[in-house]
């Protein structure tokens, strides 16, 4: 079964890009009066069924359509990384679990400023297909941390920076976090945070934690993460979705 995420919707029709139109019906074998999945990538999960004569752009129409609750938001503020398909591993992975947003940082250590915007988003589009995510994350344009960390949070947000420096003496994440949303996680680039990010980081009100003994990949860190805040956010609210 297949999720495909609109490109806007037209009082009771759904219409889809050129390029999901062609992958339903080159790749999918779609055709008129199929009847399809698809979300608008806010919560909503449309069936409908596809109209005659729109090869290019294919149209449908809503049949029934459901909003499906997200209760749990995580945004991860993750270095950009020298090698960008590690970078889009996180993308694709993140997006899967169900983060909420995501913000490439540009941070004293950072290898690889930039990021190709249309290629990540055309990833993140793909994993919300892919997995029947029926969120799609906002991804934000690569950010020096320097002017994340000056951003206005409400103080009902939780922060917290992953940090290696005196792993030991930090509690874990798991430990940490209460099951309150939404939450902000920092994860540095190769090499860490350098100790005066981190100290600017605990001064703006970031808490640090620690995510284990083991040494982590960027990637592999800002993808644990969200799973963390997942899977915690479901033990501490177990009435809740």
């Amino acid at each position: 079964m297949a999720l495909h995420l609109i490109d806007h919707q037209d009082g009771d029709r759904l219409v889809f890009s050129t390029e999901v139109s062609h992958h339903m019906i080159r790749s999918l074998r779609k055709k008129a009066g199929d009847e399809i999945y698809a979300t608008d990538g806010h919560g909503t999960i449309f069936s409908a069924r596809i109209e005659p004569g729109k090869d290019r752009q294919i149209q449908a129409t809503i049949m029934r359509q459901e909003v499906l609750s997200k209760n749990w938001e995580v945004h991860v503020a993750c270095s950009l990384i020298k090698k960008e398909s590690r970078f889009e591993y996180f993308l694709e992975k993140a997006t899967e679990i169900g983060v909420s947003r995501i913000t490439p940082l540009i941070c004293e250590r950072t290898l690889k400023p930039g990021l190709r915007q249309d290629r990540a988003q055309k990833i993140i589009d793909a994993a919300v297909q892919q997995s029947f995510n029926p969120y799609v994350p906002i991804l934000d344009r690569p950010e020096a941390l320097e002017d994340f960390l000056s951003r206005d949070f409400p103080d009902h947000h939780e922060k917290y920076i992953a940090s290696a420096v005196e792993r030991s003496q930090h509690t874990t994440l798991e430990q940490q976090y209460s099951g309150k949303n939404p939450v902000h996680i920092l994860i540095g680039p190769e090499g860490d945070f350098t100790p005066s990010e981190v100290d600017v980081a605990l001064g703006h009100g970031w808490t640090p934690v620690s995510l284990g003994q083991n040494r982590l990949r960027t990637d592999t860190a800002a993808t644990m993460v969200v799973q963390i805040i997942k899977s915690c956010y479901h033990m501490k609210t177990p009435a809740t979705t």
